[in-house]
């Protein structure tokens, strides 16, 4: 018993270790990319990195649930609902920032939460791309199949 406790905190420090890393570099590339973008006039780019940097973040972090079920025995199964109620949303408003730098001649007011998204920092964008990662993996479950 101590040596699987023993392991499973190795196990989790290390992840943590990664998880640190793979932010730091994240926000020093996002950062090269912005200073790039403010010498060449062209920030789709950085505007992408910092829309996807999130959601790679948050399926980093789900990881761990992925690798939970990896050992479980059953049938894959997806919670649709789960997806519908929390994904969609949180997928709306982490691309938003896509959707507005596209180039589409559209009202962006007229969308739906259009003027607080364009109007507010960069907060939405990031919470809901660790969301929407977070929430790629705990959508999957593993159910026994009853014979």
């Amino acid at each position: 018993m101590k040596r699987v406790w023993l392991n499973n905190l190795f196990i989790y420090l290390g992840f943590l270790v990664i998880v640190i890393l793979v932010f730091i570099f994240g926000l020093k590339y996002q950062y090269h990319l912005e200073v790039e973008a403010s010498t060449t006039y062209q920030p789709l780019t950085s505007a992408v990195f910092s829309v996807l940097f999130p959601i790679s973040l948050g399926l980093l972090l789900g990881l761990l649930r992925f690798f939970e079920l990896l050992r479980k025995t059953g049938e894959w199964k997806i919670n649709w609902i789960k997806l519908c109620i929390f994904g969609l949303p949180s997928l709306y408003v982490s691309l938003f920032p896509l959707l507005f730098w596209s180039g589409l001649s559209i009202s962006y007011y007229d969308l739906p939460l259009g003027s607080i998204l364009i109007t507010s920092g960069t907060t939405a964008y990031t919470i809901s791309g660790l969301i929407f990662g977070f929430l790629l993996f705990y959508v999957i479950e593993r159910e026994i199949k009853e014979s």
